[in-house]
């Protein structure tokens, strides 16, 4: 059906398309929030691998305070607690409580749908049905053992002991049957609580994890600390009631978690279309994305749709402050893998959305590009070679002339890095975000969208972002209060892969290099190192002898106007070059699409061996840096291939 109603899309197009010359394009735009919403307690964020410790979305909001209780829980529509003597039941809104039933004896409770499970000081387990108004407790069975926390996650009921190992019983038995959690010990639990699809512990240090699963092996993965800048409760219980958190530190005072953010996190899609051709350019508010992940999307689209994958442009913008999308293998446990629900289920599917409502809500628009320039950032790794900076903002404006309305993609080339203190810890679009807002506000052009530029050795002159997002705004409305270039022509796009490897190195240099001593006076560098030799040795052990590091080349000609896309962290000066290749021709040139695997670092930054050429790649899990002739070949392949 979606299919058959994108071709009906595409034939009204091309009877549309005479009508307006090739100056007038199907245009549409959509933006889908990629905020997370509460099922996600704490998201790690992407970009600095520092604090060692981690930066997490969380923080707490207090809310009241607490009867006097030994344990706590929570349903979907209440918390409840006992003190050893009563079960009490919040209010609606949480700021009283009312006496539910006596529960003497009662140490520990665990909500489960419209029940409450039960353990006694004797180690009796009991079971309450909230939905029979007697109120009263049932015997299940007993644990012998002990015990130091209890809760319910996916219907099975789960118990730890004194040494951080954890029990599991299907809850869905008539009898229930104790066997050992497959997952890994996890010591000084202090509370437990989980839902349908997590199980959250909080350790007596204040660090809270979520078991990962099989998809983690069963690890326990670090959501959150108090880290004395935006997190300074010391929370002593935790308990989760629908899909709100909550947190009560030791003077009983109750806490609701939630994700500190500037809430301007997007996955904005800009569609255009014109003589039965459309193409798609994506702007993610995100660190990056890997190509696996990126062909998910597109063949999802492609089955929606019919859209190949050289028509969806995907572009990341850098944010250092967005949860993390992309694989960081040698990073701290934390940040190496990608919630699973938040990138595949959360992330992906608004993708999609904001893709398909640009179809959906395109009609004819005409199409400008501008160019202006603004000193955003300076070379952090090619100090001596000021010339390799590009200022360049390009601007795209597309016009409405129905309702006259109006909007603008606009890229430059610069890091999304800098921030202070308490920024580090929040949720945030940086830059790029402070830009959107300024436009929105001055001009009232709320169809905006961001594209990074080659930015891999480009850092901000200024800081906080506040300063670089209204440069680069100013900027842009300088852009299009002047005089724009009419975009005219046809459209077509490319998707070519540079096929490049690198040479696994031997064990002894793997071993050598992991072990140096000077590199390991860092702790953070120590632990990198040997997370990357294990992984290097794996490679070793499976027979490995060379290593692929492909770069996707990513061309849309959108008339007058080009559009090219490198993946990874791509550098300054592969910009500038592709550039000069058609100096008649507007052409603007991103980094970060696609793919966020690595940097692309230039024969120039491969021999000062700094960290864009060197020391980077560790921290992407990868054997080595590019040979030094990398730049050459893929500038020859972009210029044979004439796109």
């Amino acid at each position: 059906m979606r299919i058959k109603a994108f071709i009906v899309s595409q034939l009204v197009i091309l009877l549309l398309t005479p009508c307006f010359s090739q100056e007038t394009y199907q245009v549409g735009f959509s933006s889908v929030s990629l905020e997370p919403d509460d099922r996600f307690v704490s998201l790690a964020l992407a970009g600095y691998a520092a604090p060692w410790e981690g930066r997490f979305s969380l923080q707490w909001k207090e809310q009241g305070t607490i009867p006097h209780y030994l344990d706590v829980t929570g349903t979907n529509n209440h918390l409840y607690c006992v003190d050893g003597k009563t079960l009490l039941r919040s209010t609606t809104d949480i700021s009283s409580w009312e006496k539910i039933c006596d529960s003497p004896g009662i140490r520990y409770i665990a909500g489960w749908s419209d029940k409450l499970i039960g353990v006694d000081d004797e180690g009796k387990l009991m079971k309450l049905d909230l939905s029979d108004r007697k109120f009263k407790w049932k015997k299940m069975g007993r644990w012998s053992n002990s015990i130091h926390a209890i809760a319910v996650a996916g219907g099975h009921l789960y118990l730890v002991d004194e040494n951080g190992l954890f029990y599991v019983s299907d809850l869905g038995r008539r009898k229930m049957k104790w066997k050992k959690a497959f997952f890994h010990p996890l010591p000084n639990i202090v509370s437990l609580t989980g839902d349908d699809d997590k199980l959250i512990a909080l350790t007596s240090d204040g660090v809270l994890y979520r078991q990962g699963g099989n998809y983690q092996q069963g690890k326990w993965i670090k959501i959150g600390y108090k880290n004395d800048i935006t997190v300074k409760e010391d929370i002593k219980s935790i308990t989760l009631a629908g899909n709100q958190f909550y947190g009560i530190d030791s003077n009983n005072r109750l806490f609701t978690g939630e994700h500190r953010s500037r809430q301007e996190l997007t996955a904005t899609a800009l569609s255009i279309a014109s003589g039965g051709k459309a193409v798609v350019v994506v702007a993610l508010d995100l660190t990056g994305i890997n190509d696996t992940f990126t062909a998910l999307v597109k063949e999802e689209l492609h089955k929606n749709r019919g859209l190949s994958p050289s028509a969806i442009f995907i572009n990341s913008s850098h944010t250092h402050f967005a949860p993390v999308t992309q694989n960081w293998p040698t990073w701290q446990e934390s940040n190496r893998i990608a919630d699973s629900t938040y990138l595949y289920t959360f992330v992906r599917e608004a993708i999609v959305k904001a893709v398909e409502e640009s179809l959906d809500t395109a009609k004819p628009a005409e199409l400008y590009i501008g160019r202006g320039q603004a000193d955003l950032g300076y070379n952090r790794s090619l100090r001596d070679r000021p010339d390799l900076y590009d200022n360049a903002v390009d601007v795209l404006r597309f016009r409405y002339p129905d309702d006259k309305s109006e909007g603008l993609l606009f890229m430059a080339a610069c890091h999304p890095v800098f921030s202070d203190a308490e920024e580090r810890f929040t949720l945030s679009a940086n830059f790029p975000g402070v830009a959107r807002k300024i436009i929105k506000d001055t001009k009232g052009i709320s169809r905006t969208m961001f594209l990074q530029g080659t930015a891999g050795d480009i850092n901000p002159l200024d800081s906080p972002e506040f300063v670089t997002g209204e440069k680069l705004a100013n900027e842009v409305m300088e852009v299009i209060d002047g005089s724009m270039q009419r975009v005219t022509g046809p459209l077509s796009h490319y998707l070519d892969t540079v096929t490049l490897e690198v040479p696994i190195r031997s064990k002894e240099d793997i071993i050598a290099y992991s072990h140096d001593a000077k590199i390991n006076e860092n702790g953070m560098l120590k632990e990198r190192n040997h997370t990357w030799e294990q992984i290097m040795l794996g490679y070793l052990n499976k027979g490995m002898k060379q290593f692929p590091m492909p770069v996707y080349v990513h061309t849309l000609n959108i008339g007058n106007w080009k559009l090219v896309g490198f993946s990874r962290e791509t550098t300054t000066p592969y910009g500038l070059r592709v550039k000069e290749m058609w100096p008649d021709r507007m052409v603007s040139v991103a980094g970060y699409t696609n793919d966020v695997s690595s940097y692309l670092p230039t024969r120039l930054h491969i021999e000062k061996r700094n960290y864009e050429g060197m020391d980077s790649f560790y921290w992407y899990g990868m054997p080595d840096t590019y040979p030094y002739d990398v730049e050459e070949k893929i500038l020859s392949e972009i210029k044979k291939n004439n796109r």
